[in-house]
């Protein structure tokens, strides 16, 4: 397994180096308090429909491009809209998704930013954080 996982990064109990243990962390009373806000969810999945309608425009302008100049100005437009529909996305978590025991560990970050190893949740190894970018829409 250390071909493919670091050492550092494995658990003692698959004879790995970090020194790390499951514990399950309660869901607390009004965690999901934002989900009762159907309001809000719903002004946030209609400005997301028309995001993804704009998404698609901007794809579909893009393969039916005639010069590689279009093509450009259409993959722009494409990964513009790609980031505001992750954006939009994350505003709209709170108000869709339960919060889960990686929240609660502190592993899933505001604006969808994962870090593995939350110094709150007392990992001892170096945090390791991964930025979505506009790839990730597709």
């Amino acid at each position: 397994m250390a071909s493919y996982v670091d050492l550092e990064r494995l658990p003692k109990e698959v004879d790995g180096k970090e020194d790390w243990e499951y514990r399950y962390i309660e869901p607390v009373d009004g965690e999901n308090h934002l989900m009762a806000d159907t309001a809000t969810r719903d002004r946030l999945l209609e400005t997301r429909r028309g995001l993804v309608e704009e998404y698609e425009r901007a794809t579909q302008g893009w393969a039916q491009s005639a010069t590689p100049a279009e093509a450009q100005g259409h993959q722009a437009a494409r990964a513009t809209t790609a980031q505001r529909l992750r954006t939009n996305y994350w505003e709209l978590d709170p108000y869709l998704r339960a919060r889960s025991l990686y929240d609660r560990l502190g592993m899933i970050k505001s604006g969808g930013v994962i870090d593995f190893y939350p110094a709150a949740a007392g990992f001892s190894a170096s945090v390791v954080a991964h930025e979505p970018s506009a790839d990730d829409v597709d």
